[in-house]
């Protein structure tokens, strides 16, 4: 499968990071953070299935394995052999993912708010049958709840309010196929394999990737770092780009 990569600037010859959206969430989601990089790197914005542009195909279907091989295929097409690759929860999955097995591709990884595995079977399918009741718009309390920390949607009038609305706007199809390869996804007790140098980062109030969960996934990853970043939840790239685009910076300059 292919993987629609949208570069953010025109920076030949520089190093490439790409960065990879959060489930129900548009490429805009690392705007913020990747504009403060862009000066000196080359830098992809990548997109999960049908979350920006339709799906093809009536009854999509579709691994986080196939996720991380179609974004290799992709980014290739476009002459990029190496990269850095920056995901945030299902995407933090892909990188993982990538890491495992994609090694050669990858200069090195930020893995944000993620896991080995997501929830259970009977979560997802919980959640599917919402979507398939309600919409994603029926998501949209529980999911705000999960991704910002208290008081960020009553202190920030225009990012929280502006993804939420991306979420409602997500095809339907588009987050049930992603939640559907979420199901399936497991990659417990394989971390220790993973050779890329790898930076984990946290959101403090994060309810389901706690930092504490977080921690365990960098104890198992050899070349490892974490960083927790305060008074954030699950999507802390949209709430504190400065801090976590200092991190990245960070962890990009010892690579």
């Amino acid at each position: 499968m292919r993987i629609s990569v949208h570069p953010l600037n025109d920076n030949p010859g520089s190093p490439v990071i790409v960065f990879g959206n959060a489930l129900g969430t548009r490429v805009s989601l690392w705007s913020a953070v990747a504009g403060r990089l862009a000066d000196d790197y080359q830098i992809y914005l990548s997109d999960l299935p049908g979350h920006t542009h339709p799906l093809t195909g009536d009854e999509p279907d579709f691994t986080i394995s196939e996720l991380a091989a179609g974004l290799v295929t992709s980014l290739a097409e476009q002459g990029v052999e190496k990269f850095t690759y920056c995901g945030v929860s299902i995407s933090g999955a892909i990188g993982l993912t990538l890491a495992l097995e994609h090694p050669d591709s990858l200069t090195g990884l930020i893995a944000c708010s993620t896991a080995a595995k997501f929830a259970t079977a009977e979560t997802w399918a919980e959640r599917i049958k919402d979507v398939e009741e309600d919409g994603t718009r029926g998501q949209l309390d529980d999911t705000a709840d999960r991704w910002f920390a208290a008081g960020f949607l009553t202190e920030d009038v225009a990012t929280g309010p502006a993804i939420l609305t991306d979420l409602a706007m997500v095809d339907d199809s588009a987050y049930i196929a992603c939640a559907r390869a979420l199901t399936r996804y497991d990659l417990t007790g394989r971390l220790e394999a993973i050779s890329t140098p790898t930076l984990f980062l946290a959101g403090a109030q994060d309810p389901s990737c706690t930092p504490e969960a977080m921690t365990q996934l960098s104890d198992q990853v050899a070349d490892s770092t974490i960083a927790v970043i305060p008074d954030a939840a699950h999507l802390s790239m949209a709430e504190h780009p400065d801090i976590v685009s200092d991190h990245i910076e960070g962890f990009l300059g010892r690579l």
